[in-house]
């Protein structure tokens, strides 16, 4: 799939200067008017700086909302380069699509010969992480997720673009791993390993467990986080009565955290996950990694996720965005079963 847009000559000769200037680390690229057009580009912070060191610099570059090309060198005088797609889940439908089908004219243009790999990610931590490059650099199953070919990349990208879900590397998913907590679906402590072992708090299943009735729609509201030593699922806070105006105000910006909410009029839940950036590395990599397991866990439980919003900070879910949602749920459910933004688990079993 081709967008017919092409690159500029102020991109040509960027690039030139980015592939001649060893001292440059990054060059993002944007689309406008149709072209393929460079932002100011990025040098290392020092001569001694590598990738994993000066990936904090993008951080002003990536928004929750703006795809973006970027291209990265590995190391000062180095001639390994790095393309990156960068299309998050909240970006426009069109810029999606947009970004997604322009990948390959980016890459022939510039010359794909001159990129030692080639990334897909939608995640500002997939980029921003050092850890996240060092496990697609050991070529695990949740890097295998994230380098799919170039057809596979765009053919995901529109998809997800026209379907508005999200695709994200596998994760851990707190799945399969012992110690202590409640096997979720025997309520056991101490478990062995298996793939109904998920690390919950008596109280953080009790609540979850509320959301199975869908009936009364009284506002409800549960925000759950994991404990990072113990990485437990464990309960934040519950409420009663919560019109969408309010429930952003309710969820932590200081930590990650997983929050349903049965709107007034939607029979099913609301699944939002945020992650604000100034939390910590640690905490951002395993509620990401992990949000996948949250949703399952809810599904086994019999929560109907019937919408899956992320965002960056608790603000985001401002400006009317929740109430929006909810005003779309409540309409559809006047007419017909609302789409859900994920297939409903099936409970493990035996094989």
């Amino acid at each position: 799939m081709q967008s017919g847009i092409t690159a500029s000559s102020e991109l040509q000769s960027a690039f030139q200067t980015f592939t001649s200037d060893a001292s440059l680390f990054a060059l993002p690229i944007t689309i406008v008017s149709e072209s393929l057009q460079p932002l100011p580009s990025t040098p290392f912070p020092s001569s001694h700086s590598g990738l994993f060191n000066s990936i904090h610099t993008l951080s002003s570059l990536l928004t929750p909302t703006e795809p973006l090309f970027l291209l990265l060198r590995r190391a000062p005088s180095s001639n390994e380069l790095v393309a990156i797609t960068y299309i998050p889940s909240r970006a426009p439908v069109r810029q999606k699509t947009l970004f997604a089908s322009t990948r390959n004219t980016l890459m022939r243009e510039l010359g794909s010969e001159k990129f030692s790999e080639t990334v897909f990610l939608t995640e500002r931590e997939e980029i921003l992480d050092p850890a996240q490059w060092e496990e697609r650099a050991k070529g695990s199953a949740a890097a295998n997720e994230g380098l799919l070919s170039v057809e596979e990349r765009e053919l995901q990208a529109v998809k997800r673009a026209e379907e508005e879900e999200r695709h994200g590397t596998r994760g851990r998913d707190l799945m399969g791993e012992g110690g202590s907590g409640a096997d979720f679906m025997t309520g056991k402590k101490g478990e062995g390993k298996g793939r109904n072992a998920l690390k919950i708090s008596d109280e953080a299943k009790s609540a979850l467990s509320v959301f199975k009735d869908v009936a009364a729609s009284e506002g409800k509201v549960a925000i759950f986080s994991i404990d990072i030593p113990t990485e437990e699922i464990r309960l934040v806070s519950s409420k009663t009565g919560m019109q969408p105006a309010s429930v952003a105000s309710n969820i932590p910006t200081d930590k990650p955290s997983y929050t349903l909410y049965n709107a007034p009029g939607v029979p099913g839940s609301i699944f939002i996950y945020v992650c604000p950036g100034s939390s910590k590395i640690k905490e951002r990599m395993i509620h990401a990694s992990s949000r996948l397991g949250m949703t399952k866990l809810a599904g086994w439980e019999g929560v109907e996720i019937v919408k899956r919003l992320e965002a960056g900070d608790p603000e985001e879910l401002g400006g009317g965005r929740l109430e929006e949602e909810v005003k779309a749920l409540t309409a559809a459910a006047g007419t017909a079963t609302p789409r859900s933004g994920f297939a409903r688990p099936k409970r493990p079993g035996k094989r």
